[in-house]
């Protein structure tokens, strides 16, 4: 069994009040697993990370080694050792137009 680590940004890292864990991997191991880990370990981030059981909060991303998870097998995504998992909070923003 190795390690990986799992980076937080934005409102789920001041929430956690951590950037990055650790999280023991093996064969079998998906980013379900990893997010659930997570949030049994940090439960002010369930309510961030999850809709439903299982289901991701809406604009929540994840990405595995750079991929978005939807463009993978979604949360059913497999991990081994070596990968990188960054999970970014639903991010807004707007449009200011330059031109007066």
């Amino acid at each position: 069994m190795s390690s990986m680590q799992v980076k937080l940004y934005a409102s789920l890292r001041q929430a956690a009040g951590i950037k990055m864990m650790d999280v023991e991997v093996h064969e079998g191991t998906t980013i379900y697993d990893v997010l659930l880990e997570l949030t049994e370990r940090y439960p002010v981030l369930g309510k961030l990370i999850w809709k439903d059981p299982g289901e991701l909060a809406e604009y929540v991303h994840v990405f595995v080694n750079g991929e978005n998870i939807h463009r993978l097998v979604g949360l059913d995504t497999p991990l081994k050792s070596e990968d990188h998992v960054d999970i970014f909070p639903p991010l807004v923003g707007g449009y200011t137009s330059l031109s007066k």
